[in-house]
């Protein structure tokens, strides 16, 4: 066939297979705007970053839509790594991830804590970091330098408002002390809109207490461990993610971007979610039952 043969044939192919144009939002009234992410030591990378990265999307394609703010809570302000000391025999291979305000700090601005306590708290912090010459004095030089990291002063904490959509994440330090982390979840969740447990992420939320008489799921390899850390909750065996009511549970690491997506497909509606993995070349699961790794990992009930 010629090329000039091409052109009618061309013209003739339906608007369907044009290029997506992008969506508006389906909610308008009640878009949150100050997002919060939990870290601690040896988290799993892709909890966080996959989770994170349809939410950078988000941000840069709506961003005449929407305002968009992160905080980053931890224990400290010291770089928070994937690696867990003293797991590997040779090497300390690992990426490392930056707090911009510790849980005790965060609370303590919305309990009303004046700045010279929070500086008290501050200097007790690097008092107990040697010198303060360590990642951890470093991070409180900056973050003194401009109120509180990447958050800025009271006075920008104050204009976010709350925190009103938390992120989890899981990974093998789950397995460590939580009891900090634990304690801010259930101190936080009263007023978030939502949250959001990735892989054993959901331990932490199942030892707050905030999952209890609710439906959840959790990493299916882990499954014995992570399912007996919520007796009074009922884990579901086979799932890719699970929704109850405003919390959000997914299955193992990669699940966590399919959670994501079906909070975007939630709050601002599906056409908005599919045309951020249309713009990301992800194929997102749709069906929350969808999930094969339960009976991979001979998890008891799984389908």
């Amino acid at each position: 066939m010629r090329s000039s043969n091409l052109i009618p044939l061309l013209a003739s192919i339906p608007a369907a297979f044009a290029a997506p144009s992008q969506p508006l939002f389906d909610n308008t009234t009640a878009i949150p705007t100050h997002f919060g992410l939990l870290v601690f030591p040896h988290f799993q990378a892709l909890d966080v970053f996959g989770p994170m990265d349809v939410l950078n999307t988000l941000s840069m394609l709506y961003g005449n839509s929407t305002t968009m703010y992160l905080s980053i809570f931890s224990k400290t302000l010291e770089p928070v790594s994937t690696a867990m000391r003293g797991m590997h025999a040779k090497g300390d291979f690992g990426q490392a991830i930056v707090p911009t305000i510790t849980f005790k700090d965060y609370l303590a601005s919305r309990n009303g804590e004046t700045e010279d306590q929070e500086d008290e708290n501050l200097q007790d912090e690097e008092d107990d970091c040697e010198d303060g010459v360590g990642g951890h004095g470093v991070a409180k030089r900056k973050r003194q330098s401009n109120g509180h990291g990447s958050m800025g002063n009271s006075t920008d904490i104050a204009n976010r408002g709350d925190i009103e959509v938390l992120f989890v994440p899981g990974g093998g330090g789950t397995r460590q002390n939580m009891t900090e982390e634990i304690a801010f979840v259930k101190a936080l969740y009263p007023k978030l809109k939502y949250i959001v447990s990735i892989c054993t992420g959901s331990t932490i939320l199942a030892r707050s207490g905030i999952l209890d008489g609710r439906r959840a799921t959790t990493n299916k390899r882990s499954w014995p461990w992570a399912s007996s850390t919520g007796p009074n909750v009922t884990w579901v065996p086979t799932a890719r993610w699970v929704e109850d009511g405003n919390i959000f549970t997914s299955s193992g690491i990669s699940a966590g971007i399919d959670v994501t997506y079906a909070w975007v497909s939630r709050v601002y509606g599906d056409k908005v979610a599919e045309y951020i993995s249309l713009s990301s070349e992800y194929p997102r699961e749709m069906d929350p039952h969808h999930d094969p790794y339960g009976k991979v990992w001979d998890v008891p009930g799984a389908s």
